[in-house]
């Protein structure tokens, strides 16, 4: 099964990026049809809201938006 995903990831790496989103917001769809998407909504309101109480409260550490971007890019390009 491993080598079918890094199959279809390698052939989706190579489709023009409107396909990709396309494929993106399908898989998207399909997870908030399954009968545990109103767990995951929740989850994130949670997350949500506990990020904008810790910036009211003024306890959100935050980082460089330079700094952030790098963590980003290394976490995606290697």
């Amino acid at each position: 099964m491993h080598q079918n995903i890094e199959k279809l990831t390698t052939e989706s790496i190579k489709l023009p990026r409107r396909r990709r989103l396309e494929i993106v917001n399908f898989l998207h769809f399909l997870d908030n049809r399954s009968s545990d998407s109103d767990d995951v909504q929740s989850v994130w309101e949670k997350e949500i809201m506990d990020r904008v109480r810790s910036v009211d409260e003024e306890t959100a550490i935050g980082i460089d938006y330079d700094q952030a971007l790098q963590k980003i890019e290394k976490c995606f390009i290697q």
